[in-house]
């Protein structure tokens, strides 16, 4: 990780270079400053993702949820982080949050679902590929535990006020307050970007895509994750 070093805000590139970015990129690297300031605020990588994410996209006029749902929401999420319930051996928080919104961008419905349960596969793939398959890359896990492995060299029990304050500073130490490597940032970045690809398909798009989900999904046995 490279010390000092800083995001490049689309404020800042406009001011410097003239540069106006295009309102995708803006809201990704929105979504990556929040994601890394809330985690100093707010505390804990599900529902930090999850409201950098949502609030990043309404910054360049995109509203998945109104106010009161996204509350809620952010209640409901708040309990998966470090891993569910802070345990560290789940799931990363920062997976959960993403995926979640990646998931209400995709927006099958109840409704939807019962014309055809295989519109499931929409989101299945969605999530996959926006979100498991990029912590796969970058990390090569989406647990949390083995995240901290891999960024820390080792893993924390953050239910011990002692060991939570380690991971906090170690995390400092590393640079990881910072919206190129924070986890919560990156993530709520990768959420953002899937979010807005999605909703931005046609009927048409939508429906190519889920045919052929189902038809790779019924010939193709192979998986990454074995």
């Amino acid at each position: 990780m490279v010390e000092g070093k800083k995001l490049e805000t689309p404020k800042k590139l406009s001011m410097d270079w003239g540069i106006e970015l295009p309102p995708k990129k803006r809201a990704i690297i929105k979504a990556r400053e929040l994601g890394t300031g809330y985690q100093g605020t707010i505390i804990g990588c599900s529902h930090c993702t999850f409201l950098a994410a949502v609030n990043a996209l309404e910054s360049e006029g995109i509203k998945l949820i109104s106010e009161d749902i996204k509350d809620k929401l952010f209640t409901g999420l708040m309990g998966l982080t470090g891993g569910v319930g802070n345990s560290g051996i789940g799931t990363c928080g920062a997976v959960n949050g993403a995926s979640f919104v990646v998931s209400l961008a995709t927006n099958v419905t109840i409704e939807e679902n019962a014309k055809d349960n295989a519109n499931r596969w929409l989101a299945y793939y969605n999530v996959k590929h926006y979100i498991g398959d990029k912590f796969m890359k970058r990390w090569g896990a989406i647990t949390c535990r083995e995240i901290q492995i891999k960024n820390f060299g080792r893993a924390y029990d953050s239910r011990r006020p002692e060991r939570s304050k380690e991971l906090f500073q170690i995390a400092t130490e590393k640079g990881c307050r910072n919206p190129y490597d924070c986890t919560i940032g990156t993530a709520a970045g990768w959420a953002v970007e899937g979010a807005w690809d999605i909703l931005h398909q046609t009927p048409e798009e939508r429906e190519a895509l889920k045919k052929e989900i189902v038809r790779k999904q019924a010939t193709d046995q192979s998986t990454q994750y074995k």
